[in-house]
């Protein structure tokens, strides 16, 4: 009797990995067709740590307030005070790097996007950090499934997003539920991902850089119809930098290593090119509230303001270093990091500050007088 039992209990041991314990055929390897839905134990699992888990910097942005500063970090994202950089929520759910933070225009949600196995838009309550909704966007491109993983940004009302991702194609959808509204397609190469995406300040263009050649292109945000292509340079060493000045009129880009690029939109003329800009692959731009300086890397560590009229350089902010965590003397003590600084920038919408992130800190400037008021340590 005792063998016959453990005879039946090492036969279901055997058997238990291969039972789908009622599951649909299938279903452990399809991809996900509910927007809404997604592995519960993923969800947990990420919940449970990844809240408390700072890691490198991937991207900041200011409220259109001003008042909050978002700082995306590994697969969490976290919102500070923006004058006394004091904590105010965190936002944990994605499994994979967040890419891309974007705030919607009356600063009340936050979207994100991350890459990998995740390949979600996320947005967020800013208050308290909770997950409102996620969307789970699919390109097929001919052999496998593919998600809008690379950079998010939404309308000048709020209603829609659009995002870059896979098989050159720049996806909008409908900012509360999810539907694919468009798809936007133009960009070429065996680099198939689009790598940033912007709306004009008017919401009518919209803007993707991607493709081998970092090709920019701008369609009708309602017709999808392509307006006008701007050159690229096959380099994979050229800027991802894509950002429209205030007004909408001018275009900042930075197709060319070590040179960023300023086109009037309406017309395609190139009006200005601001040259010897340390290139780096994920670095980003800004304008001043005003449009008159683009804030941009400079030399070593220094950060510099140009006029957009002239290219010249108008003002330098110096003094910056960088603490990593990771590595400390045999004291203890934080060993200052020697590694490509202020890969993300940020116009304060009151003119008055730029933020700047490198890979493990956050650092908070003064625009008139070039002073460093505050730093924020991961």
């Amino acid at each position: 009797m005792k063998n016959r039992l453990f005879s039946i209990l090492t036969a279901l041991l055997i058997a238990l990995p291969f039972m789908n314990c009622g599951l649909p055929p299938g279903s452990m390897e399809d991809p996900l067709d509910d927007p809404q839905q997604e592995p519960q134990q993923a969800r947990l699992h990420d919940e449970a740590k990844g809240s408390n888990k700072k890691d490198r910097i991937e991207d900041i942005a200011y409220s259109p307030d001003g008042t909050k500063l978002a700082v995306a970090a590994g697969n969490g994202i976290w919102l500070y005070d923006a004058q006394t950089g004091q904590e105010l929520a965190q936002c944990a759910g994605h499994i994979h790097k967040v890419f891309s933070i974007a705030f919607r225009p009356d600063g009340e949600v936050l979207a994100s996007i991350a890459g990998g196995h995740d390949g979600t838009i996320r947005l967020w309550d800013v208050h308290t950090g909770k997950n409102l909704r996620t969307f789970k966007h699919k390109v097929w491109n001919g052999a496998a499934w593919d998600v809008v993983a690379w950079d998010v940004a939404f309308s000048p009302d709020g209603k829609t997003i659009v995002g870059g991702g896979s098989n050159h194609k720049v996806c909008l959808l409908d900012a509360n539920t999810g539907k694919l509204l468009r798809t936007f397609t133009g960009h070429t190469g065996y680099d198939y991902s689009v790598q940033n995406v912007a709306f004009s300040p008017d919401g009518k263009t919209i803007a993707g850089m991607g493709g081998h050649s970092h090709t920019v292109i701008l369609w009708d945000a309602n017709t999808g119809k392509l307006l006008r292509t701007f050159p690229g340079a096959a380099n994979q060493m050229s800027q991802n930098l894509l950002v429209f000045s205030p007004d909408g009129r001018m275009l900042a880009s930075g197709q060319d290593p070590m040179t960023i690029y300023l086109w009037d939109v309406n017309t395609g003329k190139h009006l200005q090119a601001i040259t010897n800009i340390p290139t780096f692959f994920r670095a980003n731009s800004a304008f001043s509230p005003d449009g008159k300086m683009l804030l941009l890397r400079s030399k070593g560590y220094d950060i510099g303001l140009w006029d957009v009229n002239t290219g010249k350089l108008l003002r330098t902010l110096t003094g910056y270093r960088e603490k990593n965590p990771l590595r400390r003397d045999r004291y203890g003590r934080y060993i200052w990091s020697d590694d490509a600084p202020f890969v993300f920038l940020a116009f304060n919408p009151d003119g008055k500050t730029i933020a700047t992130a490198g890979k493990y800190s956050v650092h908070l400037w003064d625009v008139n007088t070039g002073y460093l008021r505050k730093i924020i340590q991961f």
